[in-house]
């Protein structure tokens, strides 16, 4: 069976993802979530929304399957393998979607309190584990800390000190501290890069050599200062850098350089080494360790000059960006350097507690966490950190909520996912009520977005279905797998903003991989690769029997979920050699993905078979010769066209 028969299989076999119900299921008879002050509010306000925009019936509920693979991407970061599908579909209790969430956040202890790898138990039997299998809490810290790294740094970036902020931050989610504590530190980091991870977000983004003024300081500072009050405040003033904001007049230019005043006593003891190039990605020759520290001998002053589009020079002090409630009233941030005790602290210092204490704070935070797991934000926009008079918030009453008790309980990231995760919203199925599928509704949250896989989230997948990582000897080397693996997507299909966490290009990652060697290689590798372990689980089968019980765990492999006997019948057809999907038919991709910005993935090409291939029949239509059932080629080639669908690179 050659690999031209599995792109047909992508053309045509496999279920399209549907835009719209058709006929709708059974009605699930679970019991709901148990309800949280937060929980309630969602689904309280959620709802009330519902009503302005008179959507009368929001999509059905999502099937446990559909919920479960959910939850594990957004929550751990790869997809569930079969035996943890299988355990969850065989969990009667009705808070067994509650339990999930609060397994894959806190984990499981034993009777000593130690923690445990969860060990799923499918018909009675305790199923084993992956050789390479971590405890639930350590992947959702190592997830957590792989996204913020690339919000705080970027991809392009040298890999170690990329490395050395991912184990800074995977510690301090492993330790769940809050929010603001976690942001203080980094704003306020000092030391070496080998010493203190944190000390990377700073020093990457200082800037240039600052000219104007006598005692400037020793960097600009212009990149890291709109870094954080977009990360951190959720409002976008890189553009106030040389003029008020066009669109919000509440930030004018003299907030963007009071706020980087606060950094021009700030030093860094070199350049960081760039990343090398392509294929030289380990390389640390020239590679340096990096200091980061504050000198108060520098900028005395404490004044800042920044030149005006009329050519005229301005001057100003370290002052924080006003609160969002004042800049509403026309009043003046009186976050300024302060006198007595609070002196002491660097300027840097004394900026963290600003940001913590402004009253936007909290609310980008929950709109941040609230994007990653709808896919927008609560905005009339779908961007997640762009808040001003000219995006309003749509459920503002919400927003509020979710941020008064996200400060309450001392800012705890884990309760607010996990009241996030237990709303009658994200339980929603991807499906759309046909009444209801225009954009226009996607604000109200009607239905769970698609959402594409992250690059990062992508390669855990892959190497989750086809247990590439179990060849690597230790953490390093699993790491140096996908760092090769990453420079390749990114080098082809990303940006260096790191904004774009929630990648936009399902289907040009679908291309890669489909003319890709990492892919083909970890499929049929030599050993006992995925195919020959699910064939060698069923050899007491025979014949369609056989063929239907591989084919289905391979199903419950890639997407999480069994194969439909339409599917069955389909590709049994295929090993069978009777007619096959025309070859130019392109494959259907369902409704389009959110990417959190707005914008859409390019329209899908037709599939081609491979370079060098020899299509089987010689018009679209014609039979091909079949397969026995225990050949291992076609069942390789399914596992390959299954992870080439959309179904496999969407989160929904």
């Amino acid at each position: 069976m050659l690999r031209y028969t599995a792109s047909l299989l992508v053309a045509g076999v496999f279920a399209a993802t549907p835009l719209f119900a058709a006929d709708p299921p059974a009605k699930d008879k679970e019991g709901s979530a148990p309800l949280m002050t937060s929980t309630q509010a969602v689904n309280h306000y959620i709802s009330d929304g519902w009503e302005k925009a008179g959507i009368k019936k929001p999509a059905l509920k999502a099937t446990d399957l559909e919920f479960h693979r959910r939850v594990f991407l957004d929550l751990i970061g790869r997809i569930p393998t079969a035996p943890e599908v299988l355990a969850f579909e065989a969990d009667r209790a009705p808070d067994k979607r509650a339990k999930l969430i609060r397994r894959l956040l806190f984990g499981l202890k034993n009777e000593k309190g130690e923690e445990v790898i969860f060990r799923p138990v499918v018909a009675g039997k305790l199923m084993p584990v992956d050789s390479n299998a971590k405890p639930y809490t350590e992947e959702y810290s190592e997830h957590w800390a792989t996204m913020w790294t690339v919000w705080l740094m970027s991809r392009t970036t040298h890999t170690t000190y990329r490395e050395q902020m991912q184990s800074w931050l995977a510690d301090k989610f492993d330790k769940n501290i809050p929010h603001n504590e976690l942001v203080k530190l980094l704003i306020g980091a000092q030391g070496e890069t080998n010493k203190n991870g944190a000390v990377n977000f700073v020093l990457h983004h200082l800037g240039e050599k600052p000219t104007l003024g006598t005692d400037p300081g020793y960097m600009d500072g212009v990149p890291i200062t709109s870094r954080i009050t977009r990360l951190f405040t959720g409002l976008q003033t890189q553009c106030t850098q040389c003029h008020d904001h066009p669109f919000n007049k509440e930030w004018i230019q003299g907030d963007f350089w009071g706020t980087n005043a606060f950094f021009r006593q700030t030093r860094r003891s070199a350049t960081p080494t760039p990343r090398p190039g392509a294929g030289n990605n380990n390389n640390q020759m020239g590679f340096v360790q990096v200091s980061l520290s504050d000198d108060d001998n520098v900028n005395k002053e404490t004044r800042v000059f920044f030149e005006r589009r009329d050519g005229k020079l301005m001057s100003t002090k370290p002052t924080f960006l006003k609160d969002y409630a004042q800049a509403d009233k026309g009043e003046f941030s009186s976050k300024k350097l302060p006198s007595g005790d609070k002196a002491s602290k660097t300027r840097r210092q004394i900026l963290a507690e600003y940001v913590v204490e402004h009253d936007m704070f909290a609310k980008a935070y929950v709109n941040r966490m609230w994007g990653h797991l709808f896919g927008r934000g609560l905005n009339k926009e779908p961007t997640i950190d762009d808040f001003g008079s000219h995006n309003e918030i749509v459920h503002p009453e919400l927003m509020e909520k979710l941020a008064a008790d996200f400060v309450k309980y001392g800012y705890d990231s884990k309760a607010l996912l996990e009241a996030l995760c237990n709303s009658d919203a994200y339980s929603l199925s991807h499906v759309a009520n046909k009444d209801y599928a225009d954009e226009k509704y996607n604000p109200y949250f009607a239905r769970m977005p698609l959402k594409a896989l992250s690059p990062e989230v992508l390669h855990a997948s892959l190497t989750q279905a086809t247990k590439t990582d179990e060849e690597a000897v230790d953490k390093k080397a699993r790491g140096a797998n996908r760092e090769a693996w990453l420079e390749k997507l990114v080098r082809n299909f990303g940006d260096d903003e790191g904004n774009e966490l929630t990648f936009n290009g399902t289907v040009v990652q679908a291309l890669l991989m489909m003319n890709g060697a990492e892919l083909n290689n970890a499929i049929k590798k030599k050993g006992t690769n995925v195919v020959d372990s699910i064939m060698a689980k069923h050899k007491k089968l025979q014949g369609k029997t056989f063929s239907s019980a591989v084919i289905d765990e391979l199903f419950l492999t890639t997407v999480g979920r069994h194969a439909t006997a339409k599917e069955l019948t389909a590709l049994i057809d295929v090993q069978d050699g009777i007619i096959v999907p025309k070859r130019d038919e392109p494959p259907k991709t369902g409704s389009t993905p959110s990417t959190g910005t707005g914008t859409k993935p390019p329209v899908a090409a037709p599939v081609k078979p491979p370079v060098g291939t020899k299509p089987m029949g010689k018009v679209p239509g014609e039979a091909i010769v079949g397969v026995a059932v225990t050949d291992a080629t076609f069942y390789q080639d399914v596992f390959w066209a299954l992870m080439n669908t959309t179904e496999f690179m969407l989160n929904h």
